[in-house]
């Protein structure tokens, strides 16, 4: 389960879109109704559920839902810009989040707050207070509870210092990745102001650049030698090729709850309309719908002709390194033929 529990944010990213999602997804769900749909969610059997945005420390209703899906033993993470994390860090706690994502595009100041601008009345510096944030968190913590994991976008704009980003944060946070920019979804926060568009993605003629730049990544960070992270220049650069070679399991394993109340199997292919709506309907209502059924068995059938980075190719390189994958006859392929 991913829950967009707000497209408002404190934060105003040159690459992000979600100041302008806001209008098109108003908060509607109420402090009532999130805490029923938190009571399905645990029931539903759901073993994780991601809470991010917009920025969720400012949803009002966070930690209320958090305390009755850890209650059902669900796990929990949330994605934080980390502006607010100082005076959350005992909410966090009390809570029993598993996962704390820190957004941080550099490792320090003026190269981060370059592309992050606080929008909060005392216009604090972005970067000393995530910092400051995940500092805190980790004296009050009980051993290495909750991760603390930094994500950083990997884009022209941010390659001259990528390396030196993820090594240095190396020494803050207990896992430091990054991640490529999507631009083209209907829904996707990663859309760039026009006047950035160029500068945080990725051209053709760029190819090479981007090429070698992955690589070299992967042969000074052998953990990013995975199929994730080798496949973000297909996905940039040839994505056809993608779409014969990825499944799509997004309708089998997940949901994503909009502050409006629909509910999405895809946000990234504009055919897929949602599936339901939480505020009218249960969880498992929605899970179980017609709507939901005829996406499936259309993707089931390789019918969606799409490729996205999130649901498919990130998915897929999960159950690559499954030691069970490499026994399913219907994984243990080369190419998946689609159905035209």
């Amino acid at each position: 389960m991913t829950w967009l529990v707000t497209f408002d944010c404190n934060v105003h990213c040159k690459f992000c879109s979600t100041h302008q999602l806001k209008k098109e997804f108003p908060e509607k769900i109420s402090r009532e109704r999130a805490l029923e749909l938190a009571h399905q969610i645990g029931r539903s059997g759901t073993w994780v559920c991601g809470f991010t945005g917009g920025e969720v420390l400012i949803w009002p209703h966070l930690f209320e839902v958090i305390k009755i899906l850890k209650s059902y033993g669900v796990h929990v993470y949330i994605v934080s810009n980390g502006l607010t994390l100082e005076e959350n860090v005992d909410a966090i706690l009390e809570t029993g989040v598993d996962y704390v994502v820190v957004s941080l595009e550099a490792s320090n100041a003026q190269e981060h707050n370059f592309i992050r601008k606080s929008l909060i009345r005392e216009k604090r510096d972005v970067f000393e207070a995530a910092i400051e944030g995940i500092e805190a968190l980790k004296s009050k913590r009980k051993g290495d509870s909750p991760k603390i994991k930094s994500s950083t976008v990997f884009s022209p704009e941010s390659l001259p210092r990528i390396q030196k980003t993820l090594k240095e944060l190396e020494e803050l946070v207990d896992v430091s990745s990054f991640q490529p920019i999507t631009s083209h979804p209907p829904f996707s926060p990663h859309q760039p102001d026009e006047k950035y568009l160029e500068v945080f993605t990725w051209q053709e003629r760029q190819k090479k650049e981007a090429e070698s730049a992955i690589q070299d990544i992967i042969k000074n960070f052998p953990q990013f030698n995975t199929s994730y992270f080798n496949k973000i220049p297909d996905f940039w650069f040839e994505p056809e090729k993608l779409k014969c070679q990825i499944r799509c399991w997004s309708p089998s394993l997940r949901l994503l709850i909009h502050p409006d109340g629909q509910a999405f199997q895809c946000t990234e292919n504009p055919r897929f309309a949602a599936v339901g709506n939480v505020i009218e309907q249960d969880i498992l209502e929605v899970w179980n719908s017609e709507e939901m059924k005829k996406q499936r068995e259309e993707i089931r059938q390789h019918k969606n002709g799409c490729i996205c980075w999130t649901q498919s190719t990130a998915f897929n390189a999960f159950m690559e390194d499954l030691p069970l994958s490499k026994k399913l006859p219907i994984l243990n392929k080369k190419e998946v033929q689609r159905v035209e």
